[in-house]
């Protein structure tokens, strides 16, 4: 083959071929003769001198090596397509796409409800959403994937730059059967042997909650131990034990099954808006991270009082 580009058409009858499942089907969905998708198919071969298909009569199944070049071409594809949505949404709104990673903890409330108001002020951007750890959401940024991330620890790296939110405090939700539900305040020594959901072992809430217990001599029993800290609330909500968590959680109980209440000695909670360092921030990104930033502390604001 050599350096010799691959054929577009080949590649779109190869794909077609992998996810229709035959000849006859990929022809229709190409709106082109069977006989041409096997030629390309064959041209398709020959280029990369490798068998993409066992054949059968009229039967075709991929090899193991068509089925590893699929997921290459399915990126291809998946790239290309978000150059012509991109391409498209310029052409009819202008630099209309914001592009957004944030932890899922955000996707209960938060950021539901900051991107509504946004909507008002651009009503025809399209945005798109990333979840995930804040590691890895801190290298979608700094690969220019993304266009800002909203993660839950202050960091420092030198591909990003990164603006702290105001600080918030950890509170404790259980449900509102449980004994220390009659309680004001919670306390690390309230926790011993109590039913207890956890955060992940990498979390920094976890790690501050844990030199706490530690210090009070407080054993409370782990029922279950979550990664993402937005579904802690769904198994307090359901009865399995008490947690401490970050407002954004706190928000999403279900109000008649689990409480809110303050824990003390406090435990700080901040997030951090992470943007590429060379990139220019347009008056779409900055008015998100606005209106995102004011939606945040509302909510913070109105939890801190519920439990005060």
């Amino acid at each position: 083959m050599g350096n010799r580009s691959l054929n577009p058409r080949q590649l779109e009858a190869f794909r077609a071929v992998m996810v229709s499942g035959s000849i006859t089907k990929a022809g229709l969905l190409l709106s082109i003769s069977q006989p041409a998708v096997t030629r390309l198919i064959r041209d398709l071969e020959l280029d990369l001198e490798m068998q993409l298909f066992s054949r059968s009569g009229a039967t075709v199944s991929p090899t193991p090596e068509a089925r590893e070049f699929f997921n290459e071409v399915e990126r291809h594809f998946i790239s290309t397509e978000r150059l012509r949505e991109s391409a498209s949404s310029i052409r009819e709104f202008g630099t209309g796409r914001l592009r957004i990673a944030a932890i899922p903890a955000l996707s209960g409330h938060c950021l539901p409800d900051a991107l509504a108001r946004y909507a008002s002020d651009f009503p025809n951007t399209i945005v798109s959403v990333h979840n995930g750890a804040s590691v890895d959401l801190i290298d979608l940024v700094a690969a220019s994937h993304v266009d800002v991330a909203i993660i839950a620890r202050p960091a420092s790296r030198n591909d990003c730059s990164f603006r702290l939110l105001p600080e918030a405090e950890a509170v404790c939700i259980l449900p509102h059967t449980h004994p220390l539900a009659e309680k004001k305040v919670i306390s690390p020594a309230d926790l011993d042997k109590q039913d207890y959901i956890a955060l992940g072992h990498g979390s920094l809430m976890r790690m501050e909650l844990e030199a706490l217990l530690r210090a009070a001599e407080a054993h409370p029993r782990l029922r279950v131990e979550s990664l993402f800290s937005g579904t802690v609330v769904h198994y307090v909500n359901r009865g399995l034990g008490l947690a401490i968590v970050d407002p954004l959680v706190a928000s999403m109980v279900d109000t008649s099954s689990t409480v809110v209440r303050k824990f003390s000695p406090k435990i700080r909670y901040q997030l951090s808006v992470v943007y590429a360092p060379d990139i220019v921030r347009s008056p779409m990104l900055e008015r998100f991270v606005e209106v995102f930033t004011e939606t945040y502390e509302r909510l913070t604001r109105s939890l801190q009082a519920h439990v005060a």
